[in-house]
Parts: structure tokens; sequence; C-alpha cells
């Protein structure tokens, strides 16, 4: 009975949740008069601000209650409307239909994978579980949370959700997975021609393509060196489709990048690619009607008007910078001053005996032809030089590409030089040494400079057809037939590509799935468990871990980051071997001894 009692509990629970968010969506869909391609992206964002500031603030409870009340409140609003017969749903679309589709594929997944990697159980898992337990953000004395400095921006809204629908590791993935559905749907937004189908399957195909870059993590991890650049790519839709809607433009991107520096302290970067777009799109001089002054019969007043459009122009300007990046400032505030005395042990730094090593490890590895990142920002290259040159010539159009591809190499050296600069000033000298997470930081940078290509390449191609399927419609939009056998049979290849890609990685994942009985955080969570603790409140008992070092795990530190995480306690060591006379020492000074 009491089991029956909480799963219709946890029922109810879930659906408030989904009622709330249905009601968000409505509230910014309807009144915020906002795209829908863009809606849920901007919810999730406006949500997790949200509860950033609840969290400075000092109660974390408090403020996702009040968005939950807020997003119910919504629905009320929505069923009255209902009642009333004033809703309007968007209109049908395959895209849309394909995507939601292949979203609720890979969200059923979600629920049942698994986390594996190491920097799960170091900090990003470690963290949500702190956060459900304690209902606040850690603070200095907070041993569990090693890493307290990190933002806990993707955190809070994987908190939110697991608040309610559970805390589950699978429901924390489906949170964190559904961000990024919602980054990716906020991507298609770009197109403005919804009927040619052939722009959401270049665009799915490239989509598709990136998940190439994030083989290191995948989707069955909480870190969020995916989402930052997904994030900073939405930001860029937005402010494409908001071009001539400055005031929308700046208030979108302030809940966008605004979010996204809360993510990770590299969100900076990510948030000011996407910000320089944005301010271009806010500052670049566009007056419809506008007739020089001296030509026109009301030159003063002309003249006076496109003086108040600039300053306001340049208003709004200020307004993003500051509200983007003021969650940035406020964290840090929060840093020193909540968490002061806090120091992270980075061990050893970087002398200046290896700073040469470390260059040229860390040029090697930039380099190296077998890596991913360099794979595929030279393959993005290569095609969008090609597509610039092949516009030019055989269709006579002049491609904006052209202007993206030399501003996002630069963006991307610019990221590799920030990346130089951790190593050899942030880090260890032993992680800069193996150069740690490399593959993975560069990776994220190509996500970006990747998607902003093939974003490119999208609205240059959508601009670029001969007849405009808005003024003919669909079944004679096309100059001629041989245009329309190859319009189709690029549509039928670029699904099968995207089809493809996306079936090997839902494969990949379940692969990795049924492999998880061997890991060893599947070995440790048979042994001791999942503990859970109410208040913050942690084990304060000793233990001692004796296991292999198979594959660096113990020399690493990731045995005791895993059992840290599982036990729920600070206090545990690891060794690889114990004597007979060590064990009786041991025995004395340790609450339990666990053999791996």
């Amino acid at each position: 009975m009491i089991q029956i009692q909480e799963t219709l509990r946890a029922a109810g629970q879930t659906l408030l949740l989904i009622l709330s968010f249905w009601g968000y969506f409505f509230l910014v869909y309807r009144f915020g008069r906002v795209r829908e391609w863009f809606v849920p992206v901007v919810c999730m964002t406006g949500i997790g601000l949200a509860l950033f500031w609840g969290g400075l603030a000092g109660d974390v409870s408090l403020a996702a209650n009040m968005v939950l009340a807020g997003g119910l409140a919504g629905f009320v609003v929505f069923f009255i409307f209902c009642i009333r017969r004033k809703v309007r749903l968007p209109g049908r679309n395959l895209c849309r239909s394909c995507f939601i589709v292949g979203a609720a594929a890979f969200g059923i997944l979600s629920l049942n994978l698994e986390m594996l990697h190491y920097d799960n159980f170091s900090h990003w898992a470690v963290i949500v579980k702190y956060l459900l337990s304690a209902d606040r953000l850690p603070d200095a004395d907070t041993v569990l949370v090693a890493f307290r400095n990190y933002p806990p921006g993707s955190s809070l809204f994987i908190y939110y959700v697991c608040r309610l629908a559970g805390h589950s590791r699978g429901m924390m993935l489906l949170a964190q997975n559904s961000m990024i559905f919602a980054c990716f749907y906020a991507v298609f937004g770009i197109v403005k021609e919804n009927r040619r189908f052939l722009l959401y399957s270049v665009l799915g195909t490239g989509c598709a393509l990136l998940s190439y870059l994030n083989l290191t993590i995948r989707i069955n991890n909480l870190l969020v060196d995916f989402l930052m650049p997904l994030l900073a790519m939405a930001s860029v839709a937005v402010s494409y489709r908001c071009r001539d809607e400055k005031g929308k433009l700046c208030l979108l991107q302030i809940l966008l990048l605004g979010f996204t520096v809360t993510v990770k302290s590299t969100g900076v970067y990510f948030a000011g690619t996407a910000a320089i777009y944005a301010l271009w799109e806010i500052l670049r001089t566009e007056i419809p009607g506008h007739v020089s002054g001296r030509d026109c019969s009301s030159g003063r007043t002309g003249y006076s008007r496109m003086g108040r459009r600039r300053a306001g122009a340049i208003l709004l300007s200020v307004i993003l910078i500051c509200g983007s990046f003021l969650p940035s400032m406020a964290w840090i505030y929060h840093v020193q001053t909540q968490l002061e005395g806090y120091e992270m042990n980075t061990g050893n730094p970087v002398g200046e005996d290896d700073f040469r090593q470390v260059t040229e490890k860390f040029f090697k590895a930039a380099f190296d032809p077998s890596g991913r990142a360099l794979q595929m920002l030279s393959f993005g290259i290569f095609l969008s030089a090609g597509a610039v040159l092949y516009a030019r010539i055989k269709i006579k159009k002049k491609w904006n590409l052209g202007r993206i591809l030399p501003a996002v190499i630069t963006l991307t050296m610019l990221y590799y030089a920030g990346m130089l600069y951790m190593y050899l000033y942030s880090m260890s000298a032993e992680e800069a040494l193996r150069m740690a997470g490399f593959e993975r930081y560069a990776c994220s940078a190509v996500t970006l400079s990747a998607g902003l290509l093939l974003m490119g390449a999208v609205t240059d191609m959508e601009s670029s057809f001969a007849v405009s399927i808005d003024d003919r419609g669909a079944y004679r939009a096309y100059s001629s037939p041989s245009a329309k056998r190859r319009y189709q049979y690029a549509v039928l290849v670029s699904v099968i590509v995207a089809g493809n890609l996306l079936y090997s990685e839902f494969n990949g994942l379940r692969s990795i799935r049924a492999e998880y009985g061997e890991s060893l955080p599947a070995r440790t969570e048979k042994i001791v468990g999942d503990r859970w603790y109410k208040n913050g409140e942690a084990d304060i008992k000793k233990y001692l871990i004796v296991a292999p070092d198979d594959n660096g795990q113990v020399a690493s530190g990731e045995v005791r980051y895993v059992f840290r995480y599982f036990l729920w306690a600070p206090d545990v060591d690891v060794t690889e071997d114990l004597s007979d006379m060590e064990r009786e020492e041991a025995e004395k000074e340790y609450a339990r001894i666990i053999y791996l």
C-alpha cells in the first residue's frame, strides 16, 4: 500500500512538472510572441536563471516552488483559453514531426542510461545529488563537493526536474538531454522557408554529424562541454530570426547568454561569441524608408529619427551585455564572499622547466591527424571553402559563408590559445603533461565552429533558390524539372545520411548501456548501493577501499570519487594492496574496509 502511494505521489509530481513546462511554453509562445522553435530553450534557460538567482539569494527550494507555481499558473491560462477556443497550435511541419520522434526515442533511451565518465563522480553528478539533498548551493565547508567554485547553471535545471520527477540517474540524464534537444530544436528555427525540407534535412545531417565530436562523453553523462556550444548556436539562431525585433532579441539573449555563462566558467567564451553576433544584428544600420537627409523634404526629421534609432540600438546593446554577463559577475562575487577561504587543490603548478614540454605536447595534440577536433575542423573548412567557390562560380552568388569562415577560424584559434594558457597556468603539472581533457575541450570549441559554418551554409542555401516557394507554391517552386529532380535526390541523400548517423549513435548508447554491469560505477553500486541523506547531511564514517589500479583508476582518483558519490561520504581512502599487519591497523582506524 505504501509503495502504491509513493508511486501515485511520484506520478502526480511528474504531471505537475509537465504541466508547469507546458504553461511556460504557452505563455512565452502566445504572449511573448516567440517563434515555436525557440520556446523550449528560452523557457529552460529562464528557469535555470531563476534558480541561479534563487540559489545566490540562499533558498533554491523557494525559487523552485515559485517557478513551479508560475508554470502551473500559465497552464491555467492555457486551459481557460482552450475553453474559450482561443488556442491555435503551430501548423503541421514535417521537420518538427521528425524531430519530435527522434527526441522521444533518445529521451526514452536516456531514462535507461547510466553515467560512466569520471568527471560525473568528481563534480557534475555530485553537485546535482547535493542540491537534491540540501536544497541549497554548497558553501565553503561542503567537503563532498570538491569543485565548489564551478558555476551550477545546468545542475540547477537538472535539480528542478529531478526534485519532482525522481532522483534516478536516468532522470538526471533526461533533464540534461532535454536541454540539448531544445538547443538543436532552436537551431532548426533559423530556416525561414519552412516548406523547403532540403534545408531541414541538410541542417539535420550536420547536427547529426556533430555527434562525432561528442563521442568522448556522449549524452550518457552530465558533462556540459557539448551543451555550451549548442546554447551558443541556439543564441545565434535567435539573433538571426529576431534581427528586425531588436527589443525581443535583447531580452531573449539575456536569458540564453545569461544561462550559458552559469553553466561553466568557459561558458563566457561561447556566450561572448554569440553576443558578438547579437550585437552586430542590433547595431547594424537598417532604417527602412530612410533616405539621405539632404534629399529628403524633411531632412532634419530624418536625421533626428536616425539618431533616436541609433541611441536606442546602443542602449539595447549595453543592456544586452550587462544582462548577459551579470550572472557571471554575480557568481564570481559569490565565490569571493560566500566561499571565502576555499581553495581548489590543483596540485603542483607547471614550473618554468616544464613550459616547453607542455607547449610541445599541446601543439602535437592540436595538430594530431587522429584527433576528432582537427578532423572535423578541417572537414568543415574544406566543405565551406568549396561551397563558397561553387556559389561564386556556378550560381553567381556571393555567399556570406565566405565572411563567416575566417571569423570562425579566428575564434577557434583564440579558444586554443586560451586552452594553452589554462594548461600552463591553471592546471597541475601532472594534468598538463598528460594533456588531461584535451580532446573534450577541443571538441567543444570545434562543435561551435562547425555549427556556425553549418548554419551559415543553410541560410546561404535558402537565399540561393531560383524560385521562392512562397511565391509559386511547393509544387512549382523550381526553375526546371531537372532542378526539382536534383532537389529530391539531395533530400533523399541527406535524410539517409542523417538517419544512419543517428541510428549509429542510438545503437552505440545501447551497447554502452549493455556493458555497464562491468564498469566501476556498476560494481561500486552493487557493493554499497546509492545512499541518500536528507538536509545535506553525509556519512561521517571513514572508509578504506582496496582496489587494483586497472587503467590507472586508483592513481587518477577515480575509485575514490566514485565511492564518495555512492557512499555519500567525504572520508574515503583508497589503496592498491593491504597486508595482514596493515589490515589490523586499518580496522582500528576505518569503520569499514571494502574490497573491489
